[in-house]
């Protein structure tokens, strides 16, 4: 069966499982495309990945967008992409999520490598994920306030610089630096010397005794 094919009768079992729960299936550029809402987001990810058939056993990843102001019902999408080995075939699924519900539930219980990816689309979007075992922010400190890869968030940020100075950066606190802070060396000083350095070394040393 030719690859397009395959793709065809891909998108006619997800038609013939979930009839009118989709919002749309086509192909769309190079891959199958279904679209689903935010209650078939779980579902069908599990049925793509436990079926028989097509074994959706890698989970490539999943991102978001944001539609601000050109969507009419919703204004965010959060996109998963999905290979079957077997089959080698890939799909994309799109979930409309609202700004007033910005919440989704997790597929870190079908797919771990989700978890990581999700973190970082709270932390850089603030869509949350229901179920997620550690649902706090990846990139930026805990305290951080906004989402930078909104569309509505400052292109210069909401504050001078980057962070206090002083601080150190993690996602589980920002404290205080115990130890002082010295200048690091100059660049060429960190680099290994090259075969010619090192012969030129002993010269330089006796030079300086004298």
């Amino acid at each position: 069966m030719s690859t397009d094919a395959l793709r065809l009768e891909l998108l006619e079992d997800i038609k013939a499982e979930f009839g009118d729960k989709l919002m749309s299936a086509e192909m769309n550029y190079d891959m199958p495309e279904v679209m689903v809402p935010a209650d078939l987001h779980h579902g069908i990810v599990q049925w793509l990945k436990e079926s028989e058939k097509w074994c959706f056993n890698h989970f490539i990843d999943i991102t978001a967008v944001d539609y601000l102001n050109t969507k009419e019902n919703y204004r965010y999408e959060v996109v998963i992409h999905l290979r079957s080995h077997s089959k080698n075939v890939k799909l994309r699924i799109k979930t409309p999520v609202t700004a007033e519900k910005a919440e989704l539930p997790t597929v870190t219980d079908v797919y771990a490598g989700a978890s990581w990816t999700e973190r970082e689309i709270f932390d850089l979007m603030g869509i949350k994920f229901k179920g997620h075992p550690r649902m706090t922010r990846l990139l930026s400190p805990d305290d951080f306030e906004g989402h930078p890869l909104r569309k509505d968030f400052p292109v210069k940020g909401q504050h001078r610089g980057s962070f206090p100075r002083g601080t150190v950066i993690s996602n589980k606190r920002r404290e205080q630096v115990a130890s002082k802070t010295t200048k690091p060396r100059p660049a060429d000083q960190m680099m290994p010397n090259t075969p010619w350095e090192q012969q030129r070394e002993p010269m330089r040393e006796e030079k300086g005794d004298a």
